[in-house]
């Protein structure tokens, strides 16, 4: 009973197979039919036999155990497919429903073969692609030779030189030699080292050591000195590692030299440097793709994703040229300084969730008072002369040596802030902070991040800097409107970031416990 229950479920599941390998071959078809593809050979009745000819050649390859039926069944429908082509390939233009008739037959081989999920899924692609093809022309047609090759130097510093950066910091492979080991105890705690010529270590002193590939290996604390030789003990040593007559390694003994290079992480820093290009990345296809006719204030809503800078120099410029839309402008300004707060926490949540929490309310607070006032503004303008559309003129999607500019930045600013919280202490911090946002509020902003998980400012301390390095960099654009821009563009805009500033300062200070300040 239980072995004729087994038949009947088998039989069933491949029954429902080739319905199904027969319902995605008539999908396909008949989005062929629709699409005006006129092809004898390949209708809508020939697109269901389609995956059912590999859905039959991958049952009789599974019945007899032998894979290459199902080439010997691929080779006859090739045969037969490219027959059909030949005949009429004065009239074909492309070979797309020719592809589409060989992926339909991988398809019913899928599905006899259990991947009915991935099966399903490709045909909803294969069918998405097909019945896209205007689309797909068009986007084709506005892409430009200069944005494909900015998409692949993406690509490539991504993909390629990403992967390949070293992720610990520069201090652990700019090291000088200490001394060789003399002995070790079985759990490699009690180490005993034989100093190098011209090294002088006291007792007491805490080493953290490498082996001579850059291996961290620990913390060595000293114990005693005598002569040349240093006793002491490695917290959680790894003595599969550690060996007699080994060479090993510390830091170079120049404290701020070595508070420099151990700020530098390469693949961090390039990470960043990927993250901040993406951003602005997708701010420029939708910009593009948008168009002109999108409108003022969608454009400096965008246009900030890109860079609330560049299109806030640009309506500033515009503002010259027709004072009478100043007040479209205002909007225009308002909205691109206001994405940036959005902005900064979703690239801190990606790389710290914990000081993406604990900052979210005053940057929500600024982001949602520029917001406020933008609708303020669009308002007025409404009352006011049409708005005319408004082109932008943002640079490449994606420049190289930008990439490297910015990661330039963000590597001074994080030395920059090791070097203040080392010898001046966490409350020079914030002056750190309002400088920096001057030039890059990212950069500020993932520095800050860094020195929070590396645990040498706390998470409030972190937000609070953070915060200010944001309104900093606000205002940094409001200098812009006042150097680039229409003199009643300014005075429209400069209540306006009073206002955000105020509300920043107001829910920081009533937010964080600034007593270590």
């Amino acid at each position: 009973m239980l072995r004729y229950r087994s038949m009947q479920d088998s039989l069933f599941q491949y029954f429902f197979s080739f319905g199904l390998a027969g319902l995605i071959g008539f999908a396909i078809g008949l989005e062929r039919a629709m699409a005006g593809s006129e092809n004898p050979h390949a209708g809508t009745r020939d697109f269901i036999m389609f995956p059912l000819i590999g859905a039959v050649s991958g049952y009789v390859a599974e019945l007899f155990g032998n894979s290459w039926l199902i080439v010997a069944g691929f080779t006859g429908f090739l045969t037969l497919l490219i027959s059909g082509y030949w005949i009429d390939r004065d009239r074909d233009s492309g070979i797309t429903t020719e592809v589409a008739a060989i992926l339909s037959f991988f398809l019913g081989v899928l599905i006899i073969n259990g991947a009915v999920e991935i099966a399903i899924a490709l045909a909803i692609g294969i069918l998405a692609i097909l019945s896209q093809k205007k689309t797909i022309h068009t986007i084709t047609a506005n892409i430009n030779t200069f944005e494909l090759q900015a998409a692949l130097k993406f690509l490539i510093i991504t993909f390629v030189v990403l992967p390949v950066l070293p992720g610990q910091p520069v201090s652990q492979f700019i090291t000088v030699p200490l001394g060789r080991v003399i002995s070790c105890s079985d759990t490699g705690n009690q180490l005993d080292i034989e100093l190098e010529a011209g090294r002088h270590v006291e007792a007491g002193e805490k080493i953290l050591l490498y082996d001579d590939r850059g291996r961290k290996l620990g913390e060595y604390t000293v114990d005693s000195v005598v002569r040349k030789r240093l006793v002491g003990r490695l917290e959680n040593p790894e003595t599969d590692v550690i060996s007699p007559q080994m060479l090993l390694k510390q830091e170079i003994d120049i404290p701020w030299l070595n508070t420099i290079l151990s700020a530098l992480n390469p693949y961090k820093i390039w990470l960043i440097v990927v993250l901040v290009s993406m951003i602005s990345l997708v701010g420029y296809v939708l910009v593009k793709f948008l168009g002109p006719g999108a409108g003022t204030s969608l454009t400096g809503l965008i246009g900030g994703l890109a860079s609330s800078t560049v299109t806030t120099a640009s309506f500033a410029r515009r503002s010259l040229e027709s004072p009478e839309l100043n007040k479209s402008f205002a909007v225009a300004v308002l909205l691109a300084s206001s994405i940036m707060f959005p902005r900064l926490l979703l690239e801190i949540a990606i790389v710290n969730p914990a000081l993406m929490k604990n900052m979210a309310a005053p940057i929500v607070v600024m982001g949602g008072t520029g917001m406020m006032l933008a609708g303020f503004f669009f308002l007025r303008s409404r009352t006011s002369k049409p708005e005319e559309t408004t082109s932008m003129q943002l640079d490449n999607p994606f420049c190289l040596k930008s990439a490297v500019s910015f990661g330039i930045v963000f590597a001074c600013i994080l030395i920059l802030t090791r070097l203040a919280t080392a010898y001046l202490g966490n409350r020079w911090l914030p002056l750190v902070s309002v400088v920096s946002g001057l030039v890059d509020a990212d950069a500020i902003a993932f520095s800050l991040s860094s020195a929070q998980k590396d645990g040498i400012i706390t998470l409030d301390w972190a937000s609070f800097n953070l915060v200010l390095g944001a309104m900093s960099n606000t205002f940094v654009k409001l200098f812009l409107v006042f150097t680039m821009g229409h003199r009643h563009l300014f005075r429209q805009l400069s209540f306006s970031f009073l206002i955000i500033g105020a509300a920043g300062i107001m829910t920081t200070l009533l937010y964080y416990d600034l007593n270590f300040f």
